[in-house]
């Protein structure tokens, strides 16, 4: 008697009958009379167990379930010519031998090649991230009582969730659509600061030149007594000591959105017209001395594009946004019709919610004056990121080099140039010759005779075909398959596009500035350049891990908002850009910790990888 166990796998899902001839005498729980000696009767009793929720088969007859496939169970075939158990002694007659095979038969546990695999984990990564997103916009929304906010999450350029919560209109039940445009308030200044920029690289600006330079107009400052000049670089980085919207010597205790300025319902046709409302202020600070943020600043920075380009302000920030595809971002106007444009909303004193008032914001274009959807955010943002990773137009990558392939042979004159020994041979007396005999067809190079025509190739480039039909084989790539990775051609390096500014540029506007420290949603941030910068901090192991990133919040009558880029190294074989951007619009002023959101929902996307497009596939077993 012996023991035999028998597992079948189920990939694929089917049993062929080959194998189950081969194996027949390995059934489970076969139970044998060898005391009739009977050839061949065998009663198969399968008990399989019940871990996947199918059904047991017990006591059942092969021979009346299985069907054709196994029919070469039934020990009687004639064609095999031996017992059930050929191998049990005559001692063994009055026994009863149980031989135990363990068939699993499984119609849901496939395995799938690569299973745990590269786009499978990415998948359930992704899942996991946008779950985790969800419930932290939701519990902003309770926290906050904003009625709509609309989220979008880009990951190394390519957008992997977009989501609108709550209404964009409340008295008409719109919902808050992903496409919905909203005011994005101070987001407005790395727009602006971007178009300067581009201005900064073609030489038509200075940063570091007096703003009286490029606006002759501008009223000398005295900080004391003292005269002081205000740059341009101290003006995008809040440096200048230009006020924001209150003067000098106010009521420093008056809540932001209590201010007066913030509620001017005048629209100012030209920028001179903006400037008049701070000119004449005093400065808060010295230039460069004291960290203040100003809106008003930002209006100065528009008047010198102005004079810069020669165009009014608000036409050539049209044009930049067609040339950096921001095709749903405007201007903050109230007359022109604008699709899936939201209502806005405030809260009063009993926090009930309310229309927000009628405001015009065209005193403050540059700093706080644009209409945005978070998919042109994003996409700015991918930009800003693209520009910043993007190095001479070359992937940053490593690869291996192509290899040089062997050039076309240049085309041989019809003339071929003399030599001077061919000179000398012809200044002696020619020799006769005897005509020569027709040689056989055979394919071999005939020998150099300088009266033979057939021959004068040789003279000049003997190994002309052998070199084009050399040249001709390094073309050829074998490539036996798609799923192939043999004699395959070195993959040449990605070239890429410029991008809109130099890495250099954008290097210079992400630099965090000496003095501008500021904090926005609980973290300690630096501004750089029209951006808020958090450097990366490690300093203990197992202890505070701070990324790296970049972000702009804005508050407007009505509306928060934010933009967050987060950078990653490029690694090796990547595509740029590679980091996480994260836009984030709220039709309610006053939310606070909107940055702090940003930055939690750009971690969960953190390290996530979407290279290839991600596809949950399902594998069925036939």
């Amino acid at each position: 008697m012996f023991l035999r166990a028998v597992k079948l796998s189920s990939f694929g899902g089917l049993v062929s009958s080959a194998f189950i001839s081969k194996t027949k005498q390995e059934s489970c729980n076969v139970k044998l009379d060898t005391a009739d000696n009977v050839r061949g009767s065998c009663n198969v009793k399968l008990e399989t167990i019940n871990d996947i929720g199918r059904p047991e088969f017990s006591g059942l007859n092969v021979m009346e379930t299985a069907g054709p496939e196994y029919s070469d169970l039934n020990c009687s075939d004639k064609s095999e010519k031996q017992d059930c158990d050929n191998e049990t002694k005559t001692e063994e007659a009055t026994e009863k031998v149980d031989f135990t095979a363990d068939f699993e038969l499984s119609e849901a546990e496939v395995i799938r090649p690569n299973e745990q695999g590269r786009q499978q984990a990415q998948a359930e990564k992704l899942k996991a991230a946008i779950a985790k997103a969800r419930d932290l916009c939701w519990c902003k929304m309770y926290e906050s009582g904003t009625p709509g906010m609309i989220v979008a999450i880009s990951v190394n350029g390519k957008q992997v969730w977009q989501h609108g919560f709550g209404y964009s209109d409340l008295e008409n039940k719109l919902l808050a659509g992903t496409g919905c445009v909203m005011r994005i308030a101070s987001i407005s200044k790395p727009l602006t600061m971007a178009v300067l920029a581009k201005l900064w690289e073609e030489g038509k600006v200075d940063l570091d030149s007096p703003v009286t330079k490029y606006v002759p107009d501008w009223p000398k400052k005295l900080v004391g007594e003292k005269e002081v000049d205000i740059t341009l670089r101290q003006l995008c980085c809040h440096m200048s000591g230009v006020r924001h919207y209150m003067r000098k010597r106010e009521d420093e205790e008056t809540e932001e959105f209590d201010m007066k300025e913030y509620f001017l319902k005048e629209t100012f046709a030209t920028t001179d017209e903006s400037i008049e409302l701070f000119k004449d202020d005093k400065l808060l600070s010295a230039p460069g001395e004291k960290f203040n943020y100003t809106t008003h600043g930002f209006t100065l920075l528009a008047k010198v594009i102005e004079n810069v380009t020669g165009q009014p302000f608000d036409k050539y920030m049209e044009d930049q946004f067609a040339s950096l595809g921001l095709h749903n971002t405007y201007l903050d106007q109230a007359s022109p019709i604008i699709y899936n444009r939201s209502k806005y909303y405030i809260r009063d004193k009993h926090h009930r919610l309310r229309n927000a008032p009628y405001v015009d914001n065209s005193y403050k274009w540059a700093g706080g004056g644009f209409l945005s959807n978070v998919g042109d955010l994003v996409k700015f943002g991918n930009a800003m990121l693209y520009s910043y990773q993007q190095k001479n137009g070359v992937s940053v990558q490593t690869r291996p080099p192509a290899p040089p392939t062997t050039p076309p042979p240049a085309k041989l004159p019809d003339v071929v140039p003399e030599s001077p020994q061919a000179k000398t041979e012809e200044a002696q007396p020619e020799i006769p010759k005897s005509p020569e005999t027709p040689l056989p067809k055979i394919e071999e190079i005939p020998p150099e005779d300088p009266d033979n025509p057939e021959t004068e190739d040789l003279k000049s480039n003997p190994k002309t075909k052998n070199i084009d039909y050399l040249a001709t084989l390094t073309d050829v790539v074998y490539q036996p398959g798609p799923y192939a990775n043999v004699n395959k051609s070195p993959t040449p390096p990605i070239r890429y596009l410029p991008g809109y500014l130099k890495s250099s540029t954008m290097a210079e506007l992400w630099r965090p500035q000496a003095g501008a420290n500021l904090k926005w949603g609980g973290d300690d941030l630096v501004y750089g350049l029209g951006w808020a910068v958090r450097q990366r901090k490690k300093n203990y192991g197992f202890c505070l891990d701070q990324q790296h990133y970049v972000t702009h919040t804005g508050g407007a009558i009505g509306a928060s908002s934010v933009l967050l880029v987060a950078p990653q190294p490029p690694q090796e074989g990547s595509r740029l850009p590679q980091g996480v951007v994260v836009a984030i619009l709220c039709n309610m002023q006053g939310i606070g910790g909107l940055n702090k959101l940003a930055a939690e929902i750009g971690k969960a996307f953190h390290g996530f990888d979407q290279e290839k497009p991600v596809k949950v596939q399902k594998v069925y077993q036939c």
